[in-house]
């Protein structure tokens, strides 16, 4: 399989099982914005998670760090959101609650943050 996105009406995923094209910027997920979920949908938040990928547990864990970002109005590039310190891991799943106008989100593994495995990971309202 190669990387790929799974869009629906309720969610934004991406699957990474390979290393990212040296495009310079990684793969990432297509973005969402809460405040136009919110107006379209009355969606109130959505909720950021990353899991493993496969269906086989005894598969090594994978080693790739996905990385949560940020856009706000006017701004010319994206801002990594900062978990306390901390990067995101496998099994980690967290509401965004962000409604701000303009604010966008994605998610995505830079190209420097894959060393093995496969991982799921993205937003569902």
């Amino acid at each position: 399989m190669a990387n790929s996105r799974n869009d629906s009406s309720y969610q934004k995923y991406a699957t990474v099982d390979t290393l990212p094209e040296s495009t310079g910027e990684g793969y990432y997920t297509n973005e969402i914005n809460l405040r136009e979920l919110q107006k379209d949908f009355k969606v109130q938040k959505a909720f950021f998670s990353i899991r493993e990928y496969g269906d086989d547990d005894s598969m090594d864990v994978s080693d790739i760090v996905v990385t949560l970002q940020f856009k706000c109005a006017d701004d010319e590039r994206w801002q990594d959101y900062r978990n306390e310190g901390t990067a995101f891991a496998t099994g980690d799943r967290v509401a965004i609650e962000d409604t701000g106008k303009a604010i966008r989100w994605r998610a995505g593994v830079k190209e420097d943050d894959y060393t093995s495995g496969a991982v799921t990971f993205g937003f569902d309202w």
